[in-house]
């Protein structure tokens, strides 16, 4: 009997060895998120035993999606992978991405409604733009363009309000008078904006100033240029005065752009809420010397919309072996933990929640210095625009490079710069 009842005891633990379902997880998180999101996958794996994540991180950007396009070719995707909704629609084109539907979302206890309504919105877009319907990725967070100042500097300079806020600016003449007392009264660069191997920074603070002209470069789904010799142009010229006049670095590298800042030696940092764990760590290892604030990008046209991307956990394709159910309840879980469990871990990147309750909750509400910025940037934030040329992975960023850094260094005029990227956008088009 005893025999009998070890027998058992073997079989059934072997049973639940067996039983507990692997889930294969890529994602493209280096730096302070790649530990933030360790640490998430970490406590999931620790909370129950019938899942195991495991992850594997990969190449950020094009390097990435060319992987998983190849995976999905071969047939050996990994089961889960984060994406950003600005490269949805490129990977809705090569058809890249499962549809997550409502029943799919609720094994995980989430509904489309749980989701911050913007990011829904656009997810709807892509999907339409391409053929279909339905949701393609799931939203994890907002990342967008926000301003770091130095409080000293600013108050030296008296532009700082009563409060230790940046005082109010409405025009683009309001934040140019603003920058030229930072130099004269400081004798540091205003602005720090890397632009050196670095065409994204220089895009997303164009596609922000075009953006709050009301510009657009799609128009029912389809690239369109039409605003770019207006609105382009005179967002273009704002850039290249501000380069001019000294008032934003010039040449300097992403990494050399942060320094700047963080040593003092620029008043002001155009760049993503994602560099939050940085002034928060210079702080606490008391490394940086002045008080610092962060704030929303100003609304210079009576219109506050700024650029931002939103990570997604998606699922890709896979014909040849498609997921079974088991398989997807596990999926699914792991992304509702991530979502709720994880959201307040993942915030701490600087990142604003895209699950609502998250937002809601009273822990994230009081995290410094998120608090300065998420409700307004969060409300502000406008997506890439919804066509497969755009976005992270996409030729856009490139041309920006190629042909708007000559403008900023003086070398070929805003228009030339103008022309050039049209020219180039309709190649890509085609």
């Amino acid at each position: 009997m005893r025999t009998f009842r070890l027998l058992a005891l073997g079989l059934t633990l072997a049973g639940s060895a067996h039983a507990q379902t692997k889930v294969v997880f890529w994602d493209f998180f280096a730096g302070g998120d790649g530990a933030r999101m360790k640490q998430i996958v970490d406590a999931f794996n620790a909370s129950q035993t019938d899942i195991k994540v495991e992850r594997t991180t990969q190449t950020w950007g094009n390097p990435f999606y060319t992987k998983v396009h190849t995976a999905v070719v071969a047939g050996q995707t990994p089961d889960v992978m984060t994406y950003h909704l600005s490269a949805a629609p490129a990977g809705l084109q090569r058809r890249d991405l499962r549809l997550i539907t409502p029943a799919d979302l609720a094994l995980g206890g989430l509904k489309p409604a749980d989701f911050q309504g913007n990011l829904i919105s656009s997810l709807n877009t892509a999907a339409k733009n391409a053929g279909s319907s339905g949701l393609y990725g799931i939203p994890l967070d907002t990342h967008t363009f926000v301003l770091y100042y130095n409080k000293d500097l600013l108050r030296k300079a008296g532009v700082l309000s009563a409060s230790g806020t940046l005082a109010p600016m409405k025009t683009v003449a309001d934040l140019t008078r603003t920058l030229q007392a930072i130099k004269t009264k400081t004798g540091v660069t205003p602005i720090a904006l890397s632009s050196n191997q670095d065409s994204a920074s220089v895009w997303r603070l164009w596609y922000s100033l075009f953006l709050q002209q009301g510009g657009t470069l799609v128009r029912g789904g389809k690239l369109s240029t039409t605003d770019l010799n207006t609105k382009g142009l005179a967002a273009l010229r704002i850039m290249a005065d501000w380069s001019r006049q000294g008032l934003i670095t010039k040449n300097v590298t992403y990494p050399a752009g942060v320094a700047l800042f963080t040593a003092g030696r620029a008043a002001t940092m155009l760049n993503g809420n994602w560099e939050v764990p940085t002034m928060v760590d210079a702080t606490a290892k008391g490394q940086l010397k002045f008080d610092y604030g962060i704030m929303s990008f100003p609304a210079l046209y009576g219109n506050a919309s700024t650029w931002a991307d939103s990570h997604l956990l998606a699922i890709p394709t896979n014909a040849k072996t498609p997921m079974d159910a088991a398989k997807l309840k596990a999926v699914m879980t792991f992304i509702g933990y991530v979502n709720k469990q994880g959201g307040t871990t993942w915030a701490g990147g600087g990142h604003i929640p895209a699950y609502l309750p998250t937002q809601a909750s009273a822990a994230f509400k009081a995290m410094q210095p998120n608090t300065q910025y998420s409700a307004t940037s969060a409300a502000d934030a406008r997506l890439e625009p919804s066509a497969p040329i755009f976005g992270v992975g996409g030729p856009v960023y490139d041309a920006i490079g190629v042909n708007f850094t000559p403008v900023l260094l003086g070398q070929t005029t805003p228009e030339q710069g103008i022309a050039k990227l049209t020219t180039a956008l309709n190649g890509f088009a085609k």
